[in-house]
C-alpha cells in the first residue's frame, strides 16, 4: 500500500508537471462553455456525451501521454529496481484515472446545476463512470505498448474511435441497419453509453446488468490476459534489455 502511494502521489506530479491537468481542465470549461447555450431536454442529452467523452476519449488520451512521458523520463527504469510490483505500478494508473473522472462528474455536475439547475442521478452516474474509466485505462495502456512515440499512439487512439466508436453514431442516424446495430451494445463504447446514460434516463434492466457484467469481465480479460503479459515486454523494451 505505501508504494501504490508513493505511485499515485508520482502519477499526479507528472500529470502536474506536463500541464496535462491544466489541458484537461480547459477541455472541462469548453464543456462548460457549450452548456451554457443549451435549454432543457437538449441539455439533459448533451450532458452524458460529457462523461462519455471524458472516461473513453479523454482516459485513452491521458494514460498515452502518462506513458509516453515516463518513457522520456526513463521513468521506468527507477520503478523497476523499486520494490514496486508490476500490478501495483499499473493499478496506480487505474486509480488515478479514476480519480480523474470523479473530479470531471463533480465539477460538470455543481457546473450545471449552478448555471442551469440541473440535477440528475448521481448514485447511478458515478459507478458508470468508475468502470468506464477502469475499462478504457486498460485499453489505454495497451495501445500504449504497441505506439514507438506520440504520433503513433494518436494513430492508435484514431483507430481505436474509427472501429469502436463511430459506427454507434453512424447507427444513430440511420447509416446502420438496425440488424446490426443491435450488436454494437458488444462494443465497449457503446456500452459505456449505456451504462452512463441511466443517470439521466430510463434504460431496461437487462442492458444495465449486461454492461456491467461485460466490462467487468472485459476490464479483468484485459489484464489478466493482455495489460499484464504485455507489460513485462514492454518494461524490456523500455529497458534495452
Amino acid at each position: 500500500m505505501p508504494n501504490l502511494r508513493v505511485l499515485i502521489q508520482g502519477e499526479f506530479i507528472r500529470l502536474n508537471k506536463y500541464n496535462l491537468f491544466a489541458a484537461n481542465f480547459v477541455v472541462l470549461l469548453f464543456w462548460v462553455f457549450l452548456a451554457w447555450f443549451l435549454e432543457g431536454e437538449v441539455l439533459r442529452q448533451f450532458i452524458p456525451v460529457i462523461f462519455l467523452m471524458d472516461s473513453v476519449m479523454m482516459t485513452i488520451l491521458l494514460v498515452g501521454a502518462t506513458l509516453f512521458y515516463e518513457k522520456k523520463e526513463h521513468t521506468i527504469n527507477s520503478v523497476m529496481v523499486t520494490p514496486v510490483t508490476e500490478n501495483e505500478y499499473l493499478l496506480s494508473k487505474i486509480l488515478v484515472n479514476a480519480l480523474n473522472s470523479l473530479i470531471t462528474v463533480a465539477f460538470i455536475s455543481l457546473a450545471v446545476y449552478l448555471i442551469k439547475g440541473v440535477t440528475y442521478n448521481y448514485w447511478l452516474l458515478v459507478p458508470a463512470v468508475l468502470i468506464v474509466t477502469v475499462v478504457h485505462t486498460l485499453i489505454g495502456i495497451r495501445l500504449s505498448y504497441s505506439a514507438k512515440d506520440f504520433t503513433s499512439l494518436l494513430i492508435n487512439y484514431m483507430i481505436y474511435v474509427f472501429v469502436f466508436v463511430l459506427p454507434p453514431v453512424f447507427a444513430q442516424f440511420g447509416l446502420i441497419d438496425a440488424s446490426v446495430a443491435r450488436f454494437f451494445i458488444l462494443l465497449p463504447p457503446e456500452a459505456s453509453s449505456i451504462l452512463i446514460g441511466t443517470g439521466f434516463v430510463e434504460v431496461e434492466l437487462w442492458k444495465i446488468l449486461f454492461g456491467y457484467s461485460y466490462l467487468a469481465l472485459l476490464s479483468m480479460v484485459l489484464f489478466r490476459f493482455s495489460v499484464k503479459p504485455k507489460f513485462n515486454e514492454y518494461m524490456m523494451k523500455e529497458m534495452g534489455v
